[in-house]
């Protein structure tokens, strides 16, 4: 792949950084035959995590950033169904919480310039202004088990308001739904002698 150059600022230094992971994507994806497909999806994302940041970087700096649009979520649309004999070739993508690491452990040696990114005052000024920016950060922070910034954290969703449960009614009294038994006998007495009924108060 071409060479990517920079056309902001924060480009031309974050660049480098970005390269020096993707470098050891490369080295891990050689070494490990069996992770390459997956570490070589990871070098994409990464060199146009970094190049679309930079051009959101560029708009920003020359004043042609739009102000973004607010997004109307719709009602989920239920998946589709998938044939049993297909449902082994569908593969997810890793999720959670440091999944690279865990994927590969040496990558925990790279997190600091994901953190060194993360804490510049131009990238906070960047994410205020153009929020887009932090829905490209947020995979960065779960890919390398860093904590989200106060700056680009989702505020977190309201719940549904809990439905009160209908309380069970209470039992009708023991006179009422047997009134010809005693109402201080035992059940297990009351089976045992059948026919035990109540006495007539006399007269």
């Amino acid at each position: 792949m071409l060479p990517i150059t920079p056309a902001s600022v924060l480009g031309h230094r974050y660049f480098p950084h970005i390269g020096d992971i993707c470098a050891f994507l490369a080295v891990a994806a050689a070494r490990y035959q069996a992770l390459s497909p997956l570490l070589m999806l990871v070098w994409f994302r990464l060199r146009n995590t970094v190049a679309r940041i930079d051009r959101l970087a560029a708009k920003w700096q020359q004043g042609r950033l739009r102000s973004p649009r607010k997004r109307v979520r719709g009602e989920r649309k239920p998946p589709p169904a998938i044939h049993p004999a297909d449902a082994l070739r569908a593969r997810r993508a890793p999720q959670g919480r440091g999944w690279l690491i865990r994927l590969h452990q040496p990558m925990v040696q790279l997190a600091p310039r994901i953190e060194l990114m993360l804490a510049d005052p131009d990238i906070i000024a960047l994410c205020a202004a153009a929020p887009q920016a932090g829905r490209l950060l947020r995979p960065l922070c779960r890919m390398f088990a860093i904590p989200e910034p106060a700056y680009i954290a989702r505020p977190p969703r309201p719940r549904p308001p809990r439905k009160p449960r209908p309380r069970k009614p209470a039992p009708p009294p023991f006179a009422e739904h047997s009134p010809n038994q005693w109402p201080f006998v035992p059940l297990r007495l009351r089976l045992r002698v059948p026919g035990l009924r109540r006495r007539k108060p006399p007269d």
